[in-house]
């Protein structure tokens, strides 16, 4: 399989590097190695963001290491069509192996996708991602993301409804309890009661939520902002009850989510007006979960299309500022490394 072959796809956000230099920013120093939880590399946009991309903006914004989570790309062309997805752990693990150095570690954890519709029936498969993995496999992310609302559909090939609860994937995701690995999973505020009682009937399945929970800004959801968001910190003050959650404090920049957007014809955003939109919903997560259970990602290069890393990272960093600097830690490195037990932190 080429890393250079076509796979683009239409949803990926154009970068403009001309636009996002027009404001450049020095990182803030900071006394904790920050770890990114949460990139991304592929073919999808033009040019290419591979590791040699990513470890340049990773240098500029200070960060030491990155967790690497599965976004279909490298996905086999043929055979099986469940066994498709190791593709993917394939071209992580190249990627690891060809930009991770003194100083810099790129996807020392990956996490891969896993059909869980296949049950109990998943085992082999997160064995041979393993295998595959050369000790970097970590879990699996599962995309759950559903909505009738026609804006926010995933196409054709979108998850339906009520997916994560189904018996079956019960069934795969208690194979992946045993094998020691751990859960991703995207899903919509909506959703955000699914994996409370997935939680619940899992008690020992360490599952990482995505971005936030992914409260919704678009379609349906636009003009009713208020309801949205009291759904959402409903949801995440049940989750916060379950202590085999964490939360995952990224992705503000999703077209769904729309916290950020690429505004045409102004400046990129610095680090304090992102730290002034980021505000209003790292702060109900850090006061729900504690600092012990939230983690930073950036969700790069999506999150590219609206914002620097650098200016991304400052404005987190502002914002744990605030924090014991035990807290601050944490957030910014510490509980990735725990969470996705990377070697240096195991």
């Amino acid at each position: 399989m080429s890393i250079t072959a076509s796979h683009a796809k239409p949803h990926v956000p154009a970068v403009d590097t001309d636009w996002l230099n027009h404001r450049a920013e020095a990182a803030i120093p900071v006394a904790y190695p920050v770890i990114d939880s949460h990139i991304h590399l592929w073919d999808f946009s033009d040019p290419p963001y591979f590791g040699d991309a990513y470890r340049e903006d990773a240098s500029s914004a200070g960060i030491s290491g990155a967790v690497y989570v599965e976004c279909t790309m490298g996905n086999r062309l043929d055979g099986p069509e469940a066994e498709r997805v190791l593709g993917e752990i394939a071209f992580a693990r190249d990627q690891a192996e060809r930009y991770s150095g003194a100083g810099f570690r790129l996807a020392d954890a990956i996490v891969g996708a896993a059909d869980l519709r296949l049950g109990a029936g998943i085992r082999p498969l997160l064995q041979r991602a393993a295998d595959l993995a050369d000790g970097r496999f970590r879990g699996i992310r599962a995309r759950v993301a559903h909505d009738p609302d026609p804006a926010l559909a995933y196409g054709a090939g979108g998850p339906p409804s009520g997916l994560l609860l189904r018996p079956e994937s019960l069934e795969a995701l208690a194979v992946l309890c045993h094998l020691g690995l751990s859960l991703d999973v995207y899903m919509f505020h909506t959703q955000l009661g699914d994996v409370a009682a997935l939680a619940r009937a899992l008690p020992d399945l360490p599952i990482i939520v995505n971005h936030l929970g992914a409260p919704l800004g678009i379609g349906s959801y636009r003009q009713r902002p208020a309801e949205v968001r009291a759904r959402w910190l409903e949801g995440i003050d049940t989750l916060a009850t379950c202590p085999n959650v964490v939360m995952k404090i990224g992705g503000f920049a999703i077209s769904r989510i729309a916290i950020v957007t690429r505004e045409q014809g102004v400046e990129p955003p610095s680090s304090g007006e992102l730290a002034e939109r980021f505000a209003p919903w790292f702060q109900p997560c850090v006061a729900a979960f504690g600092a012990e259970r939230c983690l930073y990602g950036s969700n790069f290069p999506v999150d590219k299309m609206a914002m620097s890393l650098t200016a991304q990272v400052n404005a987190m960093k502002r914002l744990v500022a605030d924090l014991p600097s035990a807290d601050a830690a944490a957030i910014m490195g510490g509980n990735a490394a725990r969470v996705y037990r990377l070697p240096d932190h195991a």
